[in-house]
C-alpha cells in the first residue's frame, strides 16, 4: 500500500487537499483567473488574444465520468469544470488537459479507479499536487523541466485526488510540440 505523503513542517503536518486560492485564502497558491474581473488577467496575452474577458466561466461541478471495462478518454478542447470526478472499473481514465488548463487556473480531478490506471496530461510548467491513496500500484507526478525550475510557470495548477486499486495515477506534462512517449500517444490527434 503507497500513501501520498503529507505537507508541513514540525509536529502538526498538513495531510488535507492544498489551499485553493480565493478571497478566503488571499495569497495562498496561484491567483485564479476570474474572467472580466480587474487584475484577474496575469501577463502572456499571447495564449489569449482575445482578452480575459472573453474567457468562458468554468462550472464549479459537473456530473462524474463513469466508465465500466474500457476506457474513459477526453482529449483536445474539451469542456471540463473546476472539479472534475472520474470513476472507473477495469479500465483506464485517460485526460489530456493540455488545451483545457488555462494559465492562473486551478483545476481538481478527483479519481477513483480499480483494477485500472490514471494518465493526465498537462502543459509544460503547470504545478501538479497529487493526493489520495494507492494500492498495488504507484503514483508520480512527471514535470520535466517545470520540476527543475528550468521552464517558468505556466500559471496553472491541477490537484489530482487518486484512489486506485491496482492501477497506477500518472501526470506528465509535455512541451508544445514535443513527441508523445509510448504509452501516452491516445492523446495525439487522429489523422484523417
Amino acid at each position: 500500500m503507497q500513501t501520498l505523503p503529507c505537507r508541513g513542517r514540525g509536529s502538526t503536518p498538513r495531510c488535507g487537499p492544498p489551499p485553493l486560492p480565493g478571497p478566503q485564502t488571499p495569497g495562498a497558491g496561484m491567483p485564479e483567473v476570474v474572467p472580466g474581473a480587474p487584475g484577474s488577467w496575469q501577463g502572456g496575452g499571447a495564449a489569449y488574444p482575445s482578452g480575459p474577458g472573453n474567457l468562458p466561466a468554468r462550472r464549479d461541478r459537473d456530473q462524474p465520468m463513469v466508465s465500466a471495462f474500457g476506457d474513459l478518454v477526453r482529449t483536445g478542447s474539451w469542456d471540463a469544470a473546476r472539479k472534475t470526478v472520474a470513476y472507473q472499473v477495469f479500465g483506464d481514465s485517460k485526460l489530456d488537459l493540455r488545451q483545457v488548463l488555462r494559465p492562473g487556473e486551478t483545476l481538481e480531478v478527483e479519481l477513483y479507479s480499480l483494477f485500472g490506471s490514471a494518465k493526465i496530461l498537462v502543459p509544460e510548467g503547470t504545478d501538479v499536487q497529487i493526493q489520495g491513496m494507492t494500492l498495488l500500484g504507484d503514483a508520480r507526478a512527471e514535470v520535466g523541466a517545470a520540476a527543475t525550475g528550468t521552464t517558468p510557470p505556466s500559471g496553472g495548477r491541477l490537484v489530482v485526488t487518486g484512489w486506485s486499486v491496482f492501477g497506477d495515477v500518472r501526470v506528465r506534462s509535455v512541451a508544445a510540440g514535443e513527441k508523445l512517449p509510448r504509452g501516452w500517444r491516445w492523446a495525439q490527434p487522429k489523422r484523417s
